[in-house]
């Protein structure tokens, strides 16, 4: 009863089960200027709203007018509030302008009635409030609740419980095999999607069949989840990412924050690098931070095992303003890439960082090699020259012509976890050659060398985590499995010793 006086007291427009209740009550002026205490000018409006409102809520039930229609009720109710209105017509006297001596309604008399004709009862029943008291406090009672929710259950997750998640994953009996493709990834020669949107980028571990990927849900909107292959468990979601321009900004469900301008997912969790810093989130353990030396930053694409290995790639870091206002220096670089691609010179532009030793080891690999040239406006000469008089330069893991640019640092250099051991396999110093070095000893055995150049190869690690490397030699492809053993009996040994 108290909440439905308090507004009928205001000048407002609320809404009842459905229909709306214009107010107007109050002391206001008469005409002859004093002030009189106006009786509520009560209008109910939407009368096919008001049927259904009062059929579906129950307010129509045992009511003593159900012998009227709706629509009469209201017509009823509006009479009535009229003749209240005109029992105050004529100043200073307190009965009715026709002289019946009427006079008006108090204020909780008319609330009272005013209950009893929409609901048949006029609220002083039994303390239980009378349900337009329900329905009018309805919007305030809804939304209070709503402040004291709890949040998602991933925003509820802590890393203890995060663990305990990924922990019921079974280990397997043994390895995966992964593929790579340009829109995903397959997991023994299945290919692998996700209904929520494109895969973009990845990372994985053979031995473990541990996978994170980054899904992309809406413009600029992206998801990370971790799974494990054969487990027979779907992926989780670890976190989510928005790209903001060149920025990257990545929630885990956590709470974890981070930002920066690459997102590298891994095996198991991801990594967001600025420059020649980043942070390395593993779901279920939490973060680390690590810093490379200031040359270089880090690599944009990983196509080893960061996760099992703990190495990542860098990049050195280029000059471009240097040799913008130095053209000696530009040449001599130029120069200096050339002789690496021939095999005549080092030029080693890439490096692997052991993210917890800070252990440093250098890769003869040019980043000029990156690239790849495309020519336009062209005017055939003869059968087999032409005249072009444009040529386009960019970095691309892939030729025009939809296969791998073999000179990429991407297909060149890669890194596994043998039992424990990180390997790395790459073709290093030109063309010519293909080694393996073990990143723990810095042993290094030559696994392919070609005077003539080396078109092509692929290092691979079996489900028995035997790692296998097979070359274009010429017209024919050569192949040596169990590279860890072909270094154990190898004599070789890197110049350089590892750092």
């Amino acid at each position: 009863m108290k909440t439905l006086i308090e507004h009928l007291r205001k000048p407002v427009a609320c809404m009842v089960t459905g229909f709306f209740v214009a107010q107007s009550i109050g002391p206001r002026p008469n005409k002859h200027g004093k002030l009189s205490m106006y009786l509520p000018e009560i209008r109910f409006t939407k009368l096919s709203t008001l049927v259904v409102s009062l059929a579906i809520s129950g307010l129509a039930h045992a009511h003593p007018l159900d012998f009227l229609t709706p629509e009469q009720r209201v017509f009823m109710m509006n009479k009535f509030l009229q003749s209240q209105n005109e029992l105050l017509v004529q100043p200073g006297k307190s009965g009715a302008a026709d002289g019946s001596g009427a006079t008006p309604l108090t204020l909780e008399q008319r609330v009272k009635l005013l209950n009893w004709f929409v609901t048949g009862k006029t609220g002083d029943e039994a303390q239980a409030p009378n349900k337009l008291e329900v329905a009018a406090a309805k919007p305030v009672i809804a939304s209070a609740p709503a402040l004291s929710q709890p949040a998602p259950a991933a925003a509820q997750n802590n890393e203890a419980s995060l663990a305990a998640e990924l922990d019921k994953w079974a280990a397997l009996p043994s390895g995966v095999k992964f593929e790579r493709f340009r829109d995903g990834f397959a997991i023994n020669q299945t290919r692998y999607l996700d209904p929520e949107g494109r895969i973009v980028s990845y990372g994985f571990d053979e031995q473990s069949g541990d996978f994170t990927y980054l899904v992309q849900s809406g413009s600029g909107q992206f998801l990370l989840k971790s799974g494990r292959a054969s487990s027979g468990n779907e992926p989780i979601e670890i976190g989510k990412a928005e790209l903001r321009g060149s920025l990257w900004a990545v929630t885990t469900v956590t709470g974890r924050k981070f930002t920066g301008r690459r997102l590298i997912p891994l095996a198991r969790g991801f990594i967001v690098a600025r420059d020649n810093t980043g942070y390395r989130y593993v779901p279920g353990k939490g973060m680390t931070s690590f810093a490379a030396p200031e040359q270089f930053s880090i690599a944009a694409l990983q196509s080893g095992n960061v996760s099992g290995t703990g190495y990542i790639l860098l990049e050195r870091t280029p000059e471009e303003q240097a040799m913008a206002n130095n053209s000696v220096s530009a040449l001599f670089s130029s120069v200096k890439a050339l002789g690496s691609t021939l095999g005549i010179g080092k030029k080693e532009d890439y490096a692997l960082l052991n993210i917890d030793s800070k252990k440093l080891v250098p890769i003869n690999i040019s980043m000029e090699d990156k690239r790849v040239q495309v020519m336009s406006v062209c005017r055939r000469q003869n059968f087999i020259m032409a005249e072009c008089e444009r040529m386009d330069s960019y970095e691309s893991l892939f030729q025009p012509n939809g296969m791998h640019n073999m000179t990429h640092y991407f297909w060149r250099i890669n890194w596994f976890n043998a039992g424990g051991r990180p390997i790395l396999v790459s073709q290093e110093g030109g063309l010519t050659k293909v080694a393996a070095t073990d990143l723990g000893t810095g042993k290094k055995a030559m696994i392919f060398e070609r005077v003539m150049g080396i078109a092509s190869f692929n290092a691979d690690q079996g489900v028995d985590g035997r790692i296998s490397v097979s070359a274009q030699m010429g017209f024919s492809t050569e192949k040596k499995d169990d590279i860890v053993s072909l270094l154990d009996s190898s004599t070789q040994v890197s110049s350089k010793d590892p750092e």
